[in-house]
């Protein structure tokens, strides 16, 4: 536990909460903290699923821009490499990531939620992506989530005009997985993660890394992981007889 940044633990279940007022703004402690706390779930063997959600109503309002504007080069490409390897490694974590977004998700924030596996969204929430509106880019790794996410005709569009995105046309696009009433989402959120939590274990982990690893190679590779992986769970569950 941090002072920005909550871990609990259920089983085979973790919750970690951005808790910076206001609006869960993505500081350089804040995500510092998260850094510290999504290397502590890895490590973690009895979690399997965690979930990612913010204090209060929103998920989280984005960077921080007092912290940003003014600051010397060195410091900005800290940052931002900071927020980029945050959301890869819970992009390619052993573990699968739940958001829970209530409110907004924006920026950073969004960034964060994308870096994700899977995604719930409160009736109400909205996603947004306005860097370019305040002279900037999205630099947690936005401008390639959202490709992969949205594909390429609405991540542009979301990030060269800054439009909200419903959480019911995330889903209709295909980054929201279910939608779930306001004030809602972490309880939706956490019975999803209780039912991947409880399939074989092994397997779950082989199809998330098949899948995430794909991300990183070109689309033939994916063949081959998946054979890979098929050959190596069935090998194992022959020996386990």
């Amino acid at each position: 536990m941090s002072g920005t940044t909550r871990l609990e633990t259920r089983g085979p279940l973790a919750r970690v909460t951005l808790d910076r007022a206001p609006g869960n703004a993505l500081s350089f402690q804040v995500v510092s903290d998260l850094a510290a706390i999504v290397s502590k779930v890895d490590k973690d063997e009895g979690v399997r699923v965690a979930v990612l959600c913010g204090e209060g109503e929103t998920f989280s309002a984005g960077t921080d821009l007092r912290e940003l504007e003014g600051a010397e080069p060195k410091r900005l490409v800290a940052a931002a490499q900071l927020g980029q390897d945050v959301a890869w490694r819970i992009e390619h974590s052993e573990k699968v990531w739940v958001a829970a977004v209530e409110g907004i998700a924006r920026g950073g924030g969004l960034d964060l939620a994308l870096g994700c596996d899977l995604l719930v969204a409160a009736d109400d929430a909205r996603f947004e992506s306005p860097e370019v509106g305040e002279g900037w880019i999205p630099f947690f790794g936005g401008t390639q989530r959202l490709r992969h996410a949205l594909g390429k005709a609405r991540a542009r569009e979301a990030i060269l005009t800054g439009a909200p995105i419903g959480a019911e046309d995330a889903r209709a696009i295909g980054f929201v997985n279910r939608v779930a009433p306001k004030g809602g989402a972490v309880a939706v959120a956490e019975a999803l993660a209780g039912e991947i939590a409880a399939r074989p274990w092994p397997a779950v982990k082989a199809a998330k890394k098949v899948l995430v690893e794909q991300l990183d190679k070109p689309y033939r590779n994916g063949f081959l992981l998946e054979a890979q992986y098929f050959t190596q769970l069935m090998v194992d569950r022959k020996s386990a007889k």
